[in-house]
């Protein structure tokens, strides 16, 4: 299995060990989660389907750099195009996430997602109905999403949110690992408990998903392209998995792990199942130096791709920045045909690469 040169032999023992090794997953249902206000949800038949019928990715032009993203004509195809309905009836409580790490150089536009919330409002979802979410507050503030009032809560009048409230984790919702936490997370862990070694240690394997958000609503993912050197590409599933976790830095530089993590957060029943689309932006996208910005490997592009699988998406954007790497950067470009993301995904049920295609809708 490829891993990075400067992994050390602990590095590649965690590795084998994991890969071999069944992650844990502690699932809990929510109480009521089938009801809203008190009346029965109506099920929306039409978005039953196939997870081969979910690969077609759809491309769309939209405003240069991305100043108009057309989503009221967007948005009505695709949900055509994948017998889908989006409204309050089907899907009360809508989840949007984020992708702030690495902003204001890389991140979800503003425009987008005021887009997205005048096309939801329009669809007679109220503001008290969509949350906006991310895992880190600073990147919300350096993004334009929050003021850096500390009181400062709500964009265009829908909340947002972040791993600092008490509403974004559960302390029974995590992924448990024993891949240990990077310096800068032990660090975090040797201060919240500096007096309990074998609570710390135990605190050490979990990994907090956003639980108290996800758990009754369905999501929408807003995801910016960008190189990764372990994982290939930080796109759609990595912002609803990495991005969305609690310490994630042990896996992130593990070309094992990172793949498999992704993977196997994504294929978690009341994650996967409460998906509406994803989008990946390309009027901002970096294709080389990743997990970092890096202005000399940034670029623009007048499109977005819209779609109902995350890891569609990441392939075919995958092909784009290996394209823009070659051509305009000289790099060589990353093996897409043994990436381990897509191995993954695919041994997990959630779709075959050679099924994911883009279809032009704009």
């Amino acid at each position: 299995m490829p891993l990075a040169t400067s992994q050390s032999y602990s590095d590649i023992f965690y590795e084998m060990k994991m890969y071999l090794v069944t992650s844990l997953f502690f699932l809990f249902a929510y109480a009521g989660s089938g009801k809203e206000g008190g009346g029965e949800i109506e099920v929306d038949l039409n978005s039953s389907k196939s997870v081969e019928s979910m690969s077609e990715v759809f491309l769309a032009a939209v405003g240069q750099n991305g100043m108009s993203y057309h989503l009221d004509k967007i948005i009505p195809i695709f949900e055509r195009e994948n017998a889908i309905d989006i409204k309050p009836t089907f899907y009360p409580k809508i989840a949007i996430k984020l992708n702030t790490q690495f902003a204001p150089g890389i991140c979800t536009s503003l425009n987008l997602v005021r887009e997205l919330l005048i096309w939801l409002t329009q669809r007679g979802y109220p503001k008290d109905k969509i949350i906006l979410f991310d895992r880190d507050r600073d990147g919300l503030v350096a993004a334009g999403f929050l003021s850096e009032k500390k009181d400062d809560h709500f964009f265009e009048g829908v909340r947002v949110t972040d791993s600092s409230k008490e509403d974004y984790y559960q302390s029974n919702w995590f992924h448990e690992s024993p891949l240990p936490p990077s310096s800068v997370d032990r660090a975090k862990f040797i201060l919240n408990f500096p007096n309990d070694q074998k609570l710390r240690l135990r605190e050490e394997r979990k990994s907090y998903l956003p639980a108290k958000i996800l758990g009754d609503a369905f999501w929408i993912n807003l995801a910016v392209p960008m190189d990764d050197p372990y994982l290939g590409i930080d796109g759609a599933s990595a912002n609803m998995t990495l991005g969305a976790m609690s310490n994630y830095g042990r896996f992130s530089n593990k070309t094992t792990l990172s793949a498999a993590t992704v993977a196997e957060v994504m294929a978690i029943p009341e994650i996967w199942d409460k998906k509406l689309f994803s989008i990946i932006d390309f009027s901002s996208f970096q294709v080389a130096n990743g997990q970092r910005y890096d202005s000399y490997y940034a670029g623009s592009q007048n499109a977005i791709f819209i779609g109902r699988n995350p890891f569609a998406l990441d392939y075919l954007a995958w092909k784009i920045i290996n394209k823009e790497r070659a051509i305009r950067h000289g790099l060589s470009v990353r093996d897409i045909n043994n990436a381990l993301i897509f191995k993954y995904s695919e041994e997990l049920g959630m779709g075959k690469r050679v099924n994911f295609r883009a279809k032009r809708i704009r």
